[in-house]
């Protein structure tokens, strides 16, 4: 049989019970100095679901397409797409910009 032992977050104390649950997460609260929260905090989570959003946008899927593989929201997906395109460098241009004609070096033919 496995045995974990739960810390208190502020306090590192073992005296934690459950208090209930939101979210479908269970919280639990220190008999030692009544801190209450979640054992396991959700910003690695957030942080390994973002960076694979990340890598799909990197990888041109649609918004969508990404919104279905990940259960991120479309907005979050919106969000992080537009702050990957700030972050990363522009590409180069794959035609060269056509050369402009000046007008004042072109000749008539009345003029010659």
């Amino acid at each position: 049989m496995i045995v974990t032992t739960q810390l208190c977050g502020r306090c590192a104390s073992e005296q934690v019970r459950k208090n209930g649950s939101s979210n479908g997460r269970a919280k639990y609260q220190c008999t030692a100095c009544g801190y209450q929260g979640y054992l396991r905090p959700a910003g690695p989570e957030r942080a390994a679901r973002y960076a694979q959003v990340e890598k799909l946008l990197v990888e041109r899927n649609s918004q969508r397409s990404i919104v279905r593989a990940t259960g991120v929201s479309r907005m979050t997906v919106a969000k992080l797409a537009k702050k990957t395109q700030a972050a990363s460098p522009p590409l180069p241009r794959l035609r060269p910009k056509k050369a402009q004609r000046r007008t004042w070096e072109a000749l008539e033919l009345d003029e010659m």
